[in-house]
């Protein structure tokens, strides 16, 4: 059986950003990627996303290219999503004029970033349950 690519048109995927509250940032650390789970606020009309953290955390003191990745399972209903961003983070002097992206952890979370929209892609997912029972197949699906 061969799948076919179905991919989210970039109003789409901007729409199901604005939908969650955690995904993962992604930069090189020591020469190695690493995602890392973070609150996060999105200005569509600017196409930033915005992130509060730490001044002296790796991601506090972190400026150039990055990803974000935001995604949702639902193995019940057998749907998913996934969008990653790509663009250029970069640490913000006044906030004033952002959304909160109300970090988990608050305190100490002084340090304001953006990642700046360069590239967005999306997709959706049929999930099927695989035969031997314990692990799950992806399938592309047009809706």
């Amino acid at each position: 059986m061969s799948a076919q690519r179905f991919e989210l048109t970039t109003w789409e995927c901007m729409s199901l950003l604005g939908q969650r509250a955690v995904g993962r940032i992604c930069i090189i650390e020591h020469g190695y990627p690493l995602a890392i789970p973070m609150s996060y606020a999105v200005v569509a009309d600017e196409s930033r996303i915005v992130i509060r953290t730490s001044p002296g955390t790796m991601l506090g003191r972190y400026e150039g290219l990055g990803s974000f990745e935001v995604d949702d399972v639902d193995l019940g209903s057998g749907a998913a999503w996934s969008v990653i961003v790509r663009g250029t983070i970069r640490r913000v002097t006044a906030s004033y004029d952002l959304p909160d992206p109300g970090p988990l952890l608050d305190e100490g979370r002084t340090e304001w970033i953006t990642l700046e929209i360069s590239a967005i892609s999306g997709r959706r997912f049929v999930v099927r349950t695989a035969e031997d029972g314990f692990s799950v197949a992806w399938q592309l699906s047009p809706t």
